[in-house]
Parts: C-alpha cells; sequence; structure tokens
C-alpha cells in the first residue's frame, strides 16, 4: 500500500469515526448541568477538530472538553479514533479504561487497562494509576467477595466489674453495708475481636445482595476474672436497593441474627430473632439510618430471664467539611423477662464528632521509619452522650418500695493512628458515670485503652 492509500485510509477512518462521534453527541446530549463556558468551548472544539480530523492533539483536546461536558461517549470514540491513527499511545488507553468504567463497562474497560500492563513502555505512573481501577473491576465483576477485621490490645479500668460506688447500699428496704472487696476495683484485661462478612451479588439492576456476617469477642481479665465474656454473633440477609426517588432510593436489608455469651463460664445464654435495616441518603452530606431489631432469649441457668430485647437505632450522619464528621445517634431499647424486677426500658443519645488531620515530620536517615511517614493521616474522636434507663417494678430484696431509675453519662476521646494501608493503632479513653435512686446500682468507671486494627 502506497503512502498516499495510507493517508486516504487514514482520512476516511477519521471521517467515519467523527461522523460517528457526531451522532453519539446528538444522542447522548451534553451534560443539561454543563456551564456555558464549557458548552461553547464544547461545540468550537468539536467544529476544529471535525476540519482537522487527522490532528491528534486537537482530537485529545476535543475528549477533554467532551468528558468535562459529561459527554462520555463522544470522549470514548475520539479516543479511540486516535488509536487507531497511533496505537502506541499509553495514555490513551488509560483514559480510556476509566472512562468506560465511568459508565459500567467493566469488561471493556479491564480489556483497556490490560492491554496497558502489557505494554511495556507504558509509564511507571500510569500503571500506579490503573491498579485501584483495575482491583475495584475484579470485585465488581465477581459474584462472591469476602472481608474482615481484627481488633485486639490492652485495656485499664477503675472498675472493671462495675461495682458500686460506695459501700452503703441498700437492703430490704434498710441501710447495709458492702464489705469493701465487693465495691470498685480496678484491673486489666486484653482482649481480641474479630469479624468476617461475606456478599454474593447477583449482578442485577437495581443491585442485590446477600450478605452474612460472624462477630466474635472475647477478654481475659487479669484479677476480676468473674467478668470474663465470650460472644458469638452472626447474621444474614439480603441487602436491596429501593426505586423510590423522593428516598434518593433507599438501600433497606433484612436480616435474621443469633449470638451467645458466656460470662466467666458460669453464666450463659443464646438470642435469636430478626431485625431490619434502612439507609436514607437526604442529601449528599446527611445520610440517615434506621435499625431495628426483636431477638428473644434464653438464659442457660435461669430461665426467668428468659424474654425479649428489643431496640430501634435512629443515626443521622452530617459530613461537616472534607476533614469533619458529625454523628448522632438515637437508641430505644425494651428488656421483657418473666420478672418483672428485670423488665425495663433505656432511652439513650449519643454525638460523636471525628476530625482528620496531618502531622509534618522533619526526617533524616537517624530518624526510625515511624517518623519519617510525612503528611501522615490522623483521626481525632470525640464521643459523649447518657442515657435513662427506667425498671417496670420494685425488687423487694433490694428496697420493696423504690423502681429503679438510673441515668448514665459517658465521655470517649480517641486518636486513630495508620500503620500502614490496613492497618492502624487506636488510643482512646472513656469515662462513665452511672447515678440512681438505687445507690446498689451508682458507679463511676474510668477506663484507657490502646489497640491494633488490622482490615483485611
Amino acid at each position: 500500500m502506497s503512502m498516499w492509500q495510507l493517508k486516504y485510509f487514514g482520512f476516511v477512518i477519521s471521517f467515519l469515526f467523527l461522523s460517528a462521534n457526531y451522532f453519539s453527541a446528538l444522542a447522548q446530549g451534553v451534560n443539561p448541568n454543563t456551564p456555558d463556558q464549557i458548552r461553547r468551548a464544547y461545540d468550537k472544539a468539536f467544529e476544529t477538530m471535525f476540519k482537522d480530523p487527522g490532528n491528534l492533539e486537537k482530537t485529545f483536546s476535543f475528549a477533554g472538553l467532551a468528558i468535562k461536558a459529561g459527554d462520555f461517549e463522544g470522549a470514548i470514540s475520539s479516543l479511540e479514533r486516535m488509536l487507531i491513527l497511533d496505537p502506541n499511545l499509553p495514555r490513551i488507553r488509560y483514559e480510556l479504561g476509566v472512562l468506560y468504567f465511568k459508565l459500567g463497562s467493566y469488561d471493556v474497560a479491564a480489556t483497556y487497562f490490560e492491554e496497558l500492563l502489557e505494554d511495556k513502555n507504558t509509564p511507571k505512573a500510569l500503571v500506579e494509576k490503573a491498579a485501584p481501577f483495575i482491583e475495584e473491576i475484579e470485585n465488581r465483576l465477581t459474584n462472591h467477595s469476602f472481608s474482615g477485621s481484627t481488633f485486639s490490645g490492652i485495656k485499664y479500668q477503675t472498675n472493671a466489674s462495675s461495682g458500686p460506688r460506695s459501700t452503703k447500699v441498700t437492703l430490704f428496704g434498710a441501710p447495709s453495708f458492702l464489705p469493701d472487696e465487693f465495691t470498685n476495683k480496678g484491673d486489666f484485661d486484653v482482649f481480641v475481636s474479630g469479624s468476617i462478612n461475606y456478599s454474593y451479588d447477583f449482578q442485577s439492576e437495581p443491585k442485590k445482595l446477600l450478605e452474612a456476617g460472624l462477630n466474635i469477642y472475647g477478654n481475659e481479665q487479669f484479677d476480676q476474672t468473674f467478668v470474663n465474656a465470650r460472644v458469638i454473633d452472626a447474621h444474614i440477609g439480603p441487602r436491596l436497593i429501593l426505586p423510590i426517588e423522593f428516598l434518593n432510593n433507599p438501600v433497606v436489608r433484612p436480616f435474621i441474627a443469633g449470638d451467645y455469651l458466656i460470662v466467666s463460664e458460669d453464666e450463659s445464654y443464646y438470642s435469636h430473632g430478626a431485625g431490619f435495616s434502612a439507609d436514607i441518603r437526604a442529601m449528599d452530606t446527611l445520610n440517615f439510618n434506621i435499625d431495628t431489631r426483636i431477638m428473644a432469649r434464653e438464659n442457660k441457668d435461669a430461665s426467668v430471664l428468659d424474654g425479649y430485647r428489643n431496640r430501634l437505632t435512629v443515626n443521622a450522619s452530617y459530613i461537616a467539611s472534607e476533614t469533619t464528621q458529625i454523628q448522632v445517634s438515637s437508641t430505644v431499647s425494651t428488656e421483657e423477662t418473666k420478672t418483672n424486677i428485670q423488665n425495663n426500658r433505656d432511652y439513650g443519645l449519643n454525638i460523636s464528632i471525628n476530625k482528620t488531620f496531618k502531622l509534618s515530620f522533619n526526617c533524616s536517615q537517624e530518624h526510625p521509619v515511624f517518623y519519617c511517614l510525612k503528611n501522615l493521616p490522623l483521626s481525632a474522636g470525640l464521643s459523649f452522650g447518657g442515657s435513662f434507663r427506667e425498671y417496670a417494678g420494685p425488687n423487694p430484696t433490694i428496697d420493696p418500695d423504690t423502681t429503679r431509675n438510673d441515668y448514665t453519662f459517658r465521655f470517649s476521646p480517641s486518636l486513630t493512628i495508620p500503620a500502614g494501608e490496613t492497618m492502624a493503632i487506636l488510643l482512646s479513653g472513656g469515662l462513665t458515670r452511672v447515678d440512681s435512686n438505687i445507690p446498689n446500682s451508682e458507679y463511676d468507671n474510668i477506663s484507657v485503652t490502646v489497640g491494633i486494627s488490622k482490615q483485611f
């Protein structure tokens, strides 16, 4: 084929693609929210490209404006024409992969990213930019996905057993005194918790998932071993997107759940039940979550405590800025047993503020690696709130004429320090104060926790 024929062939290919690009732009149209300035630049760039179809620089310029104008298909047509004219353009393959990813054509996007990786002339920077897209495409194209986390550490509490604040208590309606060993005692404990989550994607529109999770927790007190606890919790249910536009298509999840608790190997119970949760996005910066569940509990050694535990939680999460998030949580829970003295209702309110920030270190070869982490992203949190719990009737062995009411205040600061992409160090403190009209139930507790979390 002669040089003249090659040029002619290239012109024909360019003309065909430009024509296709033109009709594609007409079909898709520019995003109606596109500013007039970008719209005019888009139209002018198209005319310029149409007059000089062999000019790759003008074609790339139009593709960039098409992306800004929301005409992804027009940008794709232009970039694909560039590859036909010059296949050795790794940057263009990367941009095409990103555009097809945004359009949800993950198979096509994966093809462009794979070609990018196979090309030995691809700059390292482009390979690194493509890696997150490739990983996300693999996650979205597979039906099965697993994730999990662990958190372990050591905690000190000034009142590990939640013992009464004073030796002065009430028994059978009269003042009495407790031996000092039964009041608040400080203790250390080590703990470990973990979770494993499984998700099955039905690959349907709207999106439907089947999710299951398993959570475990265990601790070991140094001295107050009678409050050692072991907990296993499991749940399974579908996650669905409801096509309700005025609620911004909320995500709902009905589920069944069960748990098992052992305290000091002497007391244990298991629960089973069902629940329902919903995520509603009121706006880009405000999200609501509603979670309700009903659990039937059976106690191994005290059937009189068998009954139902019900809970309703409403969370509001607000993104105040790029680095600040505020969450308000309100909870109503009830406990119903076979004995009136344990039946109660609890009302709680909690506010959490989380702030991320960065620290810069001037490091040298003499410093350890930890101190040479520049722009380290830290996360500081502050949580505070309270609750009111009212019981259904008096406990005759304590005070037959007084029904117990508890008032609880909680305060907790925390600091999270990343130790890698999937690990972090958590430092936290806590203050809990419980006041009550029954002195037996009043106590204070201060805690300090140091732990390490791992995501996988």
